[in-house]
């Protein structure tokens, strides 16, 4: 999800990494499956993305465990 630019929308289609960072993706509403859009992705900072209604603001380090599909 690192890689998209913003105002794109973005399907999840799978993780990497271990069980507690795609607990705590899962738990923030990023699930496989769902669809998300980034509204922020400077070069600096975290990502912010929109899902289901929320704007969840992501470390670069765990927005890199989510593999999207971009639409």
């Amino acid at each position: 999800m690192s890689e998209v630019p913003e105002g794109k929308k973005a399907k999840v289609v799978g993780f990497v990494g271990g069980s507690t960072a795609i607990r705590k993706l899962m738990e923030l509403g990023i699930r496989e499956g769902s669809e998300v859009r980034v509204v922020r992705n400077a070069s600096i900072g975290p990502i912010i993305v929109e899902v289901e209604g929320s704007r969840i603001a992501l470390g670069r380090g765990l927005a890199s465990k989510v593999l999207v599909e971009v639409n």
